[in-house]
């Protein structure tokens, strides 16, 4: 019985959830992170709360699974494949504001197109194909704390609370009828990660032929390649003479020109220029 999505409901404008496919058996991956230094000009001039890029990273995942199909098939027609991260999570790391641990678990969702015989109808199949990467990775802008400093501000545990006392009228000793204590929190701003794009490169080995020379299983070994952002909510400086030229969209992004002094333009390889050499080549 199919699980209702609950679809038709709130008139219609909710995008319910796909019922879930079958899940591959994933045999191993491997992971490779490059970080990159964030496409733009490079703010040097004080203070306003602003999403600040850390670093665009180019993540490799090389994973192997098998793949087993409903039923025997002669022939693979198509294999539609589409990434999607279900946990992208940056660690501010203990080396240091310049570095983060970046936990990612993603899903590469399969549609396998084939046929049983050299005529008939094309048969449909989708699968799931889960894999994990955990690596440190370089940051181009540091992690900072709701304050400005570099870094992350920790909160107080349960266990330090810092206790006001005062003397009692004899200078004795403490004053029992009047106390206090200190504790704070520190409200850290998270890493906010997003996906940029995907490519994936692949090579289906096929498995367990029968009599008939029909097989029904897959080894996949694909190599997953992707690119993130990762940023975080900062203060940043800026210069609130009425006469400053703040720069559009567009020109901070370099697509014009005219932009003004105090803004720095990056002019090496960014992760844009390596997504386009992978998608073209």
């Amino acid at each position: 019985m199919k699980r209702n999505t609950g679809c038709g409901c709130n008139n219609g404008h909710s995008c319910p959830p796909a019922e879930a496919c079958d899940k591959a058996k994933t045999k191993r991956v491997d992971c490779d992170f490059d970080s990159f230094k964030p496409k733009g000009k490079k703010l040097n001039v004080p203070v306003l709360d602003a999403l600040v890029p850390l670093a665009e990273v180019e993540v490799e995942a090389d994973v192997e699974a098998e793949i087993t199909l409903p039923d025997a098939a002669r022939e693979i027609k198509s294999i539609k494949k589409n990434l999607k991260l279900i946990q992208c999570r940056a660690v501010p790391s203990s080396k240091g504001p310049w570095f983060a641990k970046l936990y990612i678990t993603g899903i590469v969702h399969k549609n396998i197109q084939y046929v049983d015989a050299c005529d008939g109808f094309v048969k449909d199949f989708s699968t799931d194909v889960h894999f994990t990467c955990i690596h440190k990775v370089k940051l181009f802008n540091p992690i900072r704390d709701p304050f400005g400093f570099k870094g992350v501000g920790f909160s107080s545990k349960s266990s330090d609370v810092y206790e006001y006392r005062e003397l009692d009228d004899k200078g004795h000793g403490a004053n029992r009828c009047v106390t206090g204590s200190k504790t704070f929190e520190v409200f850290n701003e998270p890493i906010e990660c997003k996906l940029l794009g995907s490519h994936i490169r692949e090579i289906d080995l096929l498995n367990n032929f029968n009599e008939f020379g029909l097989f029904d299983e897959i080894t996949e070994k694909m190599e997953v390649r992707f690119w993130v952002k990762l940023s975080q909510m900062q203060q940043v400086k800026f210069d609130p003479t009425p006469d400053h030229h703040y720069p559009s969209y567009a020109e901070a992004d370099g697509e014009e020109e005219g932009y003004e002094e105090g803004y720095e333009e990056i002019t090496e390889e960014n992760i844009g220029d390596r997504f386009r050499n992978f998608v073209q080549g």
